[in-house]
């Protein structure tokens, strides 16, 4: 009381104010001193960042009682007062949790079944401030059972009452995505006390980074702190770091009497939060400077990367994004839009919609009872890809090999070979002219399995026929995985060339991976070729090859950023991160343009936490001289 200016309050020790003998983030807006009015624009200066998270090591044993052990806290720091919290969970005990419709969330799904026996308390959840990583006043509690949405409502509700005036509100939860469908809804529940003006804040849900993978694709641009605007460049994990600082007294804290577990955790987190005040002015100074410098090369990244593109595509971009940014409510620019192409599994699922309603119709024209033409085809380019494969890996394992090696290799050659002759056979329904190329003899007497010529449709003769229906489906199937083969080249280039030193086992990480590298090239080269003869047969354009070029692996197969994570200004960006067809050719506007805006943005926000900081300074030491009167 007396180190947070309450000793002497002139009303006494019970009119304390909740949250009053918390140690408070100095960089946060408060309610407590006035606020520069800034224009619209520049409102995300003053927003909230809020993160929230629960704790299952802060789980507490059926040990002792709130009579047996009266508190000498209620409510005044960190923890919420503990009468009415449990009053109000016990009002809603019955509320049912809703499943989770992204991801198969646990924590969601089994919020209501987590086991609880011997323990009060099974955990702790908070309400921290996400930027600073500071804990927030009234805003930690108990958890009865699992991570259940009425816990963290009333946790959320109890905060804000110290920030009900801020206009601003950035929440990051990694279950925002299903957390924040109802949380105004289930406002109601709550005394008036407790509701927010949200119509009349600007309040964006966000999830924090390391959880955001674990997510559908739709989460992970709608709740994006790397696309969102004036969100800077936190990653919302600063629960976490708390919760690591606070674990190791978990041991203790978990045989103690209810009230004086709330004091030793308040008294931590007080202590936690002046650790991080005595050290603002280096962190601030460090990030500071550290921010000017990825601004810049941000910025220079994205004009580098936009010189490469069209006008029109870059000014259409533009204005889909920034009005995606002033109304969230509008198309997403960032979900993959340019996906117009089918994926492989897409043609496959077409093609057996397809064959199901001639069947329907007694249209079949299939001549073998389990392999209809379009699975001859999507066999017969699986068998090439084997091939290619077995090739590789046969390079790879060199001449030393172990007899386990040799024998594991041996098995997979057999089992190759086996396979194309009963293809063969197969094909032999389908095309007949296939038998003057082939003798019955060739796949047996072949020494390299990889060397087999298969004699898809788009190999063949053009002087042998072949039926219009083949070539379609090799085409359909061809063009499927020539854009499948760029998006898994652009993966590998773009994952292996980062971070890898040289010793031993790096050295053998990227080799591995340049060996992946050869056999997509490969396989891009082999369908693209594939195409090249098929368009000749069918009539088409030549429309699809300004997008699918003759792919240079040593010239094309480059990573967008390289150069120890600097794109390249003197040298253009390879056509695979600009083809149609592909999220390529976003995914470095993707990139460039949201991290070069969100290091503008952390600019700014540093700029005015750091004025903040004094000005929460100079009024707190007019605050302590009122007290001190």
């Amino acid at each position: 009381m007396q180190r947070a200016g309450q000793g002497h309050h002139p009303k006494g020790i019970a009119a304390t104010e909740p949250g009053a003998c918390a140690v408070l983030c100095l960089a946060c807006p408060h309610h407590l001193f006035p606020l520069t009015l800034l224009s619209h624009r520049s409102r995300f200066l003053y927003a909230l960042f809020l993160g929230i998270d629960a704790n299952f090591h802060l789980a507490r044993r059926n040990v002792s009682s709130a009579t047996a052990d009266p508190g000498l806290n209620h409510g005044y720091a960190f923890f919420v007062e503990e009468h009415a919290y449990k009053i109000f969970i016990s009002s809603q005990e019955r509320a049912a949790q809703e499943m989770s419709l992204c991801s198969s969330h646990n924590v969601v799904n089994l919020a209501d079944t987590r086991v609880s026996c011997g323990l009060v308390a099974t955990g702790a959840s908070t309400i921290d401030c996400a930027q600073h990583n500071f804990k927030w006043p009234c805003s930690i509690g108990d958890l009865q059972k699992g991570e259940r949405y009425l816990n963290m409502d009333y946790l959320f509700f109890s905060s804000m009452q110290s920030s009900s005036d801020i206009e601003a509100l950035n929440i990051s939860y990694d279950i925002a995505c299903q957390w924040s469908k109802h949380i105004w809804t289930c406002m109601s529940a709550f005394l008036h006390q407790y509701h927010i003006k949200h119509h009349e804040k600007s309040i964006v849900f966000l999830i924090p980074k390391f959880h955001l993978p674990a997510h559908i694709a739709k989460c992970q641009t709608s709740f994006s702190f790397n696309l969102i605007k004036g969100i800077g460049c936190m990653d919302g994990e600063a629960p976490e770091r708390g919760w690591a600082d606070i674990n190791p007294i978990a041991t203790s804290t978990r045989e103690m009497g209810p009230s004086s577990r709330h004091d030793t955790l308040d008294d931590h987190f007080n202590d936690w939060n002046w650790k991080k005040i005595c050290t603002m002015g280096l962190i601030f100074r460090r990030k500071y400077n550290f921010a000017l410098i990825k601004v810049q090369e941000h910025v220079n990244n994205l004009t580098n990367f936009e010189a490469s593109l069209a006008t029109d595509e870059l000014a259409k971009w533009r204005k889909d994004i920034e009005a995606w940014e002033e109304d969230r409510s509008r198309p997403n620019p960032f979900e993959d839009r340019a996906m117009t192409t089918m994926t492989q599994a897409a043609v496959h699922l077409a093609l057996s919609m397809a064959e199901a309603t001639e069947i329907e119709r007694s249209n079949d024209v299939s001549l073998h009872d389990d392999i209809s033409p379009s699975v001859l085809i999507s066999s017969g380019l699986e068998l090439e890809d084997q091939q290619r494969r077995l090739e590789f890996d046969a390079k790879v394992v060199g001449q030393h090999t172990t007899d386990v090696q040799k024998g594991k290799l041996l098995q997979r050659v057999n089992a190759l070979r086996r396979h194309i002759d009963t293809w063969g056979q197969v094909q032999l329904l389908y095309m007949p002219g296939v038998s003057r190329l082939r003798s019955p003899d060739d796949v047996a007497t072949e020494a390299k399995v990889h060397n087999i010529n298969l004699f898809l449709p788009s190999s063949l003769p053009h002087q042998v026929p072949c039926d219009d229906c083949l070539l379609k489906h090799e085409w359909e199937l061809c063009e499927a995985q020539v854009y499948d083969t760029l998006n898994d080249l652009r993966t590998y280039k773009d994952t292996f060339i980062r971070g890898q030193q040289a010793n031993t086992q790096a050295n053998g990480i990227i080799n591995n991976a340049e060996c992946c590298i050869d056999t997509l090239s490969l396989k891009y080269s082999t369908s693209r070729s594939a195409l090249l003869n098929l368009a000749s047969r069918l009539g088409k354009n030549d429309n699809w090859e300004r997008s699918l070029k003759p792919l240079d692996k040593q010239k094309d197969a480059v990573p967008l950023k390289h150069d120890d994570g600097r794109m390249m200004g003197q040298q253009s960006i390879s056509w695979i991160w600009k083809t149609s067809g592909s999220n390529s050719n976003e995914l470095g506007l993707q990139d460039s343009l949201p991290q070069a805006h969100r290091w503008e943005e952390e600019v700014q926000l540093l700029h005015e936490e750091m004025r903040r900081i004094i000005a929460f300074l100079d009024w707190h030491t007019g605050w302590w001289d009122t007290q001190g009167s």
